[in-house]
């Protein structure tokens, strides 16, 4: 086990405090410290014990999973990709296992077409109100900027299932859909496709991509390796389609059999996968199969 890293527990406590919807001045309260003292703690200065116990007790988790000694766990849809941007910002190499497609590998398109399925009032089921569309759309602006600035080391292993329900369905296809707006997602998917493709043919410097036809025994999970820290994490949270932001719990381990299993088993994913020339060659025929 590595030793204890308080940047880390800086932003477990930051992340437990958003998810309990507590404001700083009310927890600096209930813990007895200063408002100045937690933003320190948050930002990862040094926490005494007996301030992390009763943080604990406030934030109804335990004292070793604030130190990063057991699992983290995540409820709220948007609370979980707040915590994977702040891991991504430091991150020196991720691989997702995850499809129909990576978001940080999608388009500026891709963003717009996005803001509006997520806004999609007529889907009761994952719509949300236009301050969280804001807020989450600000958020996953700001990850693939850093994506895009920091050239981490990249492995995406997508199901081609994903990719077909992708191309037949495009984005947050529901019942009370037109047809019309439902052709109109099908060919934005398709088009996402279409650069996906373009990325297999030609790949930037430590960007990997394979296709599987293994059916994932989860909703997909990533790895996250950065100077001193690995982290995995499963979470059935989507922005993609199936969107949903609302239901499940999303876990981040640190723990060593979590690591290795979940390593092992990308590694197998990657080597029965298809890959360059072949996996073109696959994502071609499901293009032409799958027609907008």
């Amino acid at each position: 086990m590595s030793a204890v890293q308080f940047p880390h527990i800086g932003e477990r406590l930051r992340a437990r405090r958003l998810g309990a919807g507590l404001s700083t001045e009310a927890v600096a309260q209930a813990a007895g410290i200063s408002r100045a003292l937690l933003y320190r703690y948050e930002a990862g200065d040094v926490v005494k014990l007996e301030v992390l116990e009763r943080l604990a007790r406030l934030y109804d988790t335990s004292t070793g999973t604030l130190l990063g000694l057991g699992n983290e766990y995540i409820t709220h849809g948007m609370l979980f990709f707040e915590r994977v941007q702040r891991l991504e910002e430091s991150a020196l190499q991720m691989t997702t296992v995850f499809g129909p497609q990576a978001y940080v590998l999608s388009s500026a398109e891709y963003d717009s077409a996005l803001a509006e399925r997520l806004g999609d009032d007529r889907d009761g089921q994952t719509a949300l109100q236009p301050l969280e569309v804001q807020r989450l759309m600000q958020l996953l602006t700001r990850r693939k900027a850093a994506f895009e600035r920091l050239r981490p080391g990249f492995i995406n292993i997508i199901p081609v299932s994903d990719i077909e329900h992708y191309l037949r369905h495009g984005l947050g296809g529901h019942a009370h859909q037109s047809e019309a707006d439902r052709l109109k997602k099908r060919q934005a998917a398709r088009r996402e496709m279409e650069r996906l493709a373009a990325m297999i043919a030609s790949p930037r410097m430590g960007l990997q991509i394979a296709l599987t036809s293994q059916p994932l025994p989860t909703s997909g999970f990533q790895l996250v390796q950065s100077a001193g820290r690995q982290v995995v994490v499963t979470s059935p949270f989507r922005i993609v389609e199936p969107t949903n932001l609302h239901y499940g719990v999303a876990m981040v381990s640190e723990d060593e059999q979590s690591l290795r299993l979940h390593q092992t088993l990308a590694n197998r994913l990657w080597e029965t996968g298809l890959r360059g020339a072949a996996a073109g060659a696959e994502l071609a025929r499901l293009l032409r199969e799958n027609p907008a």
